[in-house]
């Protein structure tokens, strides 16, 4: 409505009660697994309310407890990229619209081409942008010996241009981790290669508008912003050290701890750049039951590390409980969502 002059020598009228210039929208944001960040993102309460003209409230749960329930009841979720292919079998979450990819705020061209065509995407679909990469894509954790650990000894000899899965056969589901470059890899004690290839799809941090929102429009909105390097920025300390995402990002000291010199901070950005620039990745395959194989995974190295056993015996023992939690999930199911996370039609 025009808001009416006053012009001298014109009556004055009674004025109209003011109207709202945008409808509010309340947008609800679930954090899986950090409550420190949902703390963080209530911080931004005031940004977005001043940009938008809406309200947002993050909560915080467990994976555990979310998976309790059919429904998200939130707009977005925030969640470690290893979920992104059961959150996307229950059908959980909408994909990306393409306006969000393309608007030049969030400058998608800006992430790393291994997060852009990989990480992001569960069958051939943007489902998911990211907000934070797991530093054991570059710096794989030495002590305690953990299931990443064995994956990133082993991915630059596992993964081979001639097939298609690396830890399972994408016919059968039959595990692959018995085969010799995963028992190589244990028996010199995990030590990496010089030829390091990044391993993604774990502990990465990811956000994504639910499948149950009735706010998809704001939500979208909402998605974008957060993900946008400014943004993600100012969460980026909450929580686990992440590293960025973004090429721009590579090396900000608004990203990093503030303990992080510029010499320290450059040679990370360096480091991240060489490994999620490149061709291949050893992406955690993102299907169902997934904390159940890396358990298994990892006894399976600690057994080796600490307790001696033979490489062959103890990963032999995992591929035999992966074959358990495969049938558990049903196998046919399990191989659907496989090629779904490795960007395959099943045919």
């Amino acid at each position: 409505m025009l808001s009416l002059l006053l012009v001298p020598g014109c009556v004055e009228r009674p004025s109209s009660p003011p109207t709202a210039s945008r409808a509010s929208v309340t947008l609800r944001v679930l954090v899986v697994n950090e409550p420190a960040l949902a703390e963080a993102i209530n911080r931004l309460r005031g940004e977005w309310a001043e940009r938008s003209g809406g309200e947002l409230i993050a909560q915080a749960t467990t994976w555990k407890e979310r998976a309790k329930k059919k429904q998200i009841d939130a707009d977005l979720i925030v969640f470690p990229s290893r979920y992104l292919g059961e959150l996307c079998v229950c059908d959980q979450l909408r994909p990306v619209r393409s306006g969000v990819l393309e608007d030049d705020d969030f400058n998608s061209a800006d992430l790393f081409p291994l997060v852009r065509n990989e990480l992001m995407k569960w069958g051939g679909q943007t489902m998911a942008l990211p907000l934070g990469i797991d530093p054991t894509a570059i710096d794989p954790p030495a002590s305690p010996p953990q299931a990443t650990s064995l994956l990133t000894a082993a991915a630059p000899r596992a993964i081979s241009n001639e097939r298609l899965g690396v830890l399972f056969d994408t016919e059968t589901m039959k595990p692959r981790i018995t085969e010799p470059p995963f028992v190589d890899a244990l028996t010199r004690g995990l030590v990496p290669l010089s030829a390091v290839i990044p391993v993604l799809g774990n502990n990465d941090r990811l956000i994504a508008v639910t499948a149950s929102s009735h706010n998809a429009a704001s939500a979208f909105k909402l998605l974008q912003w957060l993900a946008q390097a400014d943004t993600s920025s100012q969460l980026a300390r909450v929580g686990r050290g992440l590293l960025p995402p973004r090429r721009s990002l590579i090396s900000s000291a608004d990203w990093y701890d503030v303990s992080l010199s510029a010499n320290d901070r450059s040679a990370r950005g360096t480091a991240l750049d060489a490994a999620l620039s490149g061709q291949q990745c050893l992406l955690i395959p993102r299907i169902p039951g997934i904390d159940d194989y890396l358990a298994a995974l990892e006894d399976a190295v600690k057994a080796a590390v600490v307790d001696k056993t033979s490489p062959a015996t103890t990963l032999q023992t995992a591929a035999d409980r992966w074959e358990k939690i495969t049938d558990s999930h049903g196998r046919d199911a399990q191989r659907r969502a496989y090629l779904k996370h490795l960007g395959i039609s099943d045919k």
